[in-house]
Formats: C-alpha cells, sequence, structure tokens
C-alpha cells in the first residue's frame, strides 16, 4: 500500500552507466523512471510526455533555485554573522530568500513533487525537517550528480585527521571526563587520568554535554544555548558485507528509498543505500544510513531498543531494493545498535571491535535567526577560547552545512591565535 520512491544516483562526473532512478508513483497512475543530473529534463520528457515532462522540470528548476541566494553567505569571509554592518546585510539576504522559498513551495502544482523533492533533501541532508532553502539546494546538487557520501562522512574525518596529523599535529582518542575553567576561559581538558592544556576550544557537541563537563562552573548562556536547540533524531548506520554477485548489476553507487511521500522521510520511512566498490576478494560494502526520529533526548537504552528495531525493518525493505541480497551477506554489524555481528548462519566467528556501542550523533533543529531555517545554534560561547561546530551548526544543510561551520570554526580560532589572513595555509589549530 502506498506509493514507493526509489531515487538513484550517479557520482558527480559520470555519465554512463545503469539507469539512475525507478520511482513508482500509483498517485500519478504510471510507474516513471528519470536521472538525476543534466538529461534529467530529457528523461522526464521520455517518460511523461513533453507536456508533462516540461511541468516537472520547471517546477523542479523552480524548486533548485531557491537555495542559490544562499550561495554568498556561504562562502563569504564569515558564514551568517551575529553583529555589526555584515549580520544586517546578510539578514536582508537570507529573510528574503526564505520569503520567496515559502512562496515557490506553495506554487508548486504537482501533487507528488514537493513530497519527492522533500525526501530527496530530506535524505541527502540526513535531516527529517529540511526548510524550502535547503530542499532547493539539495536539488541543485542533484542537477550536476551526486557525490557519494560513504559512512555518513567518515571517509571525509579522515581525510581531515590526516591532514592535521601530517601537519605535526597529534590525534588522541579517549573520554573527555571535565573541563576546568580559570578567568573567563577553559583551561584545560581532562581525557581520561590525563589533563591536557587548551589554548583553544572548538566543541561539536551539544551545549547540553558541554554544560555537563564543566559542572557546577558552567555559565548559565550554555544552559541557554542548549534550551535554544532540541533534538529530533539521531543518524543510524548499518554496513554490509556482500560478495559482489549479490549486488543487482542497474545498482547505482547511491539508492535513496521512500516508502510514501504522505509520511515524515525518517525511520523506515525513509533511508539511503551507499554501494563501494568491489575489493580484491570480491566483496562489497553496502552502508545503510537512516534517521531515527525522536520528540526530543531518549535514554542509552531506550535508543538503543529503538535502533534495533529499525535494523529488522531495514533489512526487510533492503530485500525491495536489492533482491535476494541476504544469499550473499558475509556479515553485517551496526557500530551503534549494540547488536553482535551477523552472519547468515548466526553470530559467527567476527567480534565487534572494542569500544561499542558508540554512541549515534544527534540530529539537531533549531530557530537561530536569519538563517532561513536552516540553523540551530550560534558560534560564540561565553567563555573566550571556546567555539561550537559541527552538524549542530546548520543541521538542515548537512554535509555543507557541516563543511561551512568547520571553515568558520577555522577561521575564529586562527583570528584568535593571530592569523588574520591565509589562516588554512599557515597555521594549523587543533584540539580535542
Amino acid at each position: 500500500p502506498g506509493a514507493v520512491i526509489y531515487v538513484m544516483a550517479r557520482p558527480a562526473g559520470q555519465t554512463a552507466g545503469p539507469p539512475i532512478g525507478v520511482v513508482r508513483l500509483p498517485a500519478e497512475g504510471f510507474p516513471l523512471r528519470f536521472e538525476l543530473g543534466d538529461s534529467m529534463a530529457k528523461e522526464l520528457a521520455r517518460e511523461l510526455g513533453t507536456e508533462r515532462g516540461e511541468q516537472w522540470t520547471s517546477e523542479w528548476q523552480t524548486l533548485a533555485e531557491l537555495g542559490r541566494p544562499l550561495d554568498a553567505v556561504m562562502t563569504g569571509e564569515q558564514l551568517f554573522p551575529h553583529s555589526g554592518f555584515l549580520r544586517r546585510e546578510t539578514a536582508k539576504v537570507v529573510d528574503k530568500a526564505g520569503v520567496d522559498a515559502e512562496q515557490a513551495w506553495r506554487g508548486v502544482t504537482s501533487p507528488i513533487l514537493p513530497s519527492l523533492a522533500k525526501a530527496i533533501a530530506a535524505l541527502w541532508m540526513r535531516h527529517p525537517e529540511p526548510p524550502p532553502v535547503a530542499v532547493g539546494r539539495a536539488l541543485d546538487a542533484c542537477r550536476g550528480g551526486l557525490l557519494p557520501l560513504r559512512g555518513d562522512a567518515e571517509a571525509l574525518r579522515e581525510l581531515v585527521l590526516e591532514k592535521l596529523t601530517g601537519a605535526g599535529g597529534e590525534a588522541r582518542v579517549g573520554k573527555v571526563r571535565e573541563l576546568t575553567t580559570s578567568w573567563g576561559k577553559i583551561s584545560s581538558v581532562i581525557v581520561g587520568n590525563e589533563e591536557i592544556g587548551a589554548g583553544q576550544v572548538v566543541a561539536a557537541i551539544p551545549p547540553r554535554e558541554v554544560a555537563a563537563l564543566l559542572g557546577k562552573k558552567a555559565p548559565k548562556k550554555i544552559s541557554e544555548l542548549g534550551e535554544s536547540t532540541r533534538v529530533v533524531g539521531y543518524r543510524y548506520t548499518i554496513n554490509i558485507v556482500l560478495d559482489a554477485a549479490g549486488v543487482p548489476d542497474a545498482m547505482a553507487p547511491t539508492v535513496f528509498v521512500l516508502d510514501d511521500p504522505a509520511r515524515p522521510p525518517c525511520n523506515d520511512n525513509a533511508f539511503s543505500v551507499h554501494c563501494g566498490e568491489p575489493d580484491d576478494s570480491g566483496h562489497v560494502v553496502v552502508s545503510l544510513a537512516a534517521v531515527l526520529a525522536t520528540q526530543g533526548p531518549i535514554d542509552d537504552e531506550v535508543l538503543r531498543g529503538r535502533s534495533q528495531e529499525l535494523r529488522v525493518a531495514l533489512l526487510t525493505k533492503l530485500d525491495d531494493v536489492m533482491p535476494f541480497y541476504d544469499r550473499h551477506v558475509v556479515v553485517g554489524h551496526s557500530p551503534y545498535d549494540g547488536l553482535p555481528p551477523s552472519t547468515p548462519s548466526g553470530p559467527g566467528t567476527y567480534e565487534a571491535p572494542k569500544g561499542m556501542p558508540l554512541p549515534m550523533r544527534p540530529v539537531m533543529s533549531g530557530e537561530l535567526a536569519d538563517t532561513a531555517g536552516t540553523g540551530a545554534l550560534a558560534y560564540p560561547s561565553p567563555f573566550k577560547n571556546l567555539t561550537f561546530t559541527g552538524g549542530q551548526i546548520l543541521p538542515q544543510l548537512g554535509l555543507e552545512g557541516e563543511l561551512c561551520a568547520a571553515w568558520n570554526a577555522a577561521r575564529i580560532a586562527a583570528g584568535i591565535a593571530g592569523k588574520k589572513r591565509d589562516f588554512l595555509r599557515d597555521e594549523v589549530v587543533a584540539g580535542s
């Protein structure tokens, strides 16, 4: 029952290969196949007929333009400045973009396209509530082809870590137990049993967690920042190792799956499938990523139980996308749900890596002013040397938001260190 939508995205720059997408839309009365990319207009005209194809193409183009006004803000010297003349000028641009996006969204005539567009944006941005501006930026990215995103951007984090350590930095892995303060600054970070001096701290964790690490010394402003945001879900991923024969020939590297456009694009209703390349032994890693929607932060044990239920639902629905995949499974494991690695015959001889399960990454939402609904948290903090960053800054812009937040955090940190220009080229500022 209901509509089943599969949208498959070819990597950016790839012009040949298997069909990109299959969309079954009972509400429209026909099956539809189309490609996300430069040839989409031609594909839609072939499948829908010239008149309806042109209508879909025109409305898709309109929605895709909604996020363009943010280009100047996202690529500027300061990302959403919080004071002075630049803030006022930025607010004018962003507020107008938000109003125009709302009006354009209401003008779409297709009964299916808005739901499909929102689902694509939600899956690509990894957020269940993308505003119209974020939907526009996602659709604009689709026209050029989406880049493969393995394992929730883990490859990007590995690259950043490699650059930091290669430039003389040091990586330390451990649980932060406490933050100590002195004269209005965070003076040190206690990791395990070791106290590490902190010239600057860049925190990609929610303000509530920062307040917990500060204990009784947590200023009221930290609590206020925490109250200005809300947790709307957690990111879940399960990785499956298959024999290459278990991957359909027409399978694209990135697959978006939506069960019912009338339901919110989260939980088992919407998820993405990311296929890697076969290794020397003929095995392929397939990653399933979804957002487990919640009404706020939930207890670890409850979250673990819900993630286990989500795992079962995702693997059940994966059979619709990859028929008979279960006949080729070598091992499957999620670092989040606390279940042991599974094989077709049971737990097998595989053991989970140490330190499992990992905490699931929260998905934040908020009402930060002058961001057209894309922002949850401000950068400034009550401490002179504490800067917030990560997916909590612009959560509804996904990976693009994380990249821009990281750039701005680096700019702020380097400015404090006395590097006003070429800070990424001249100096590396890193912290735990």
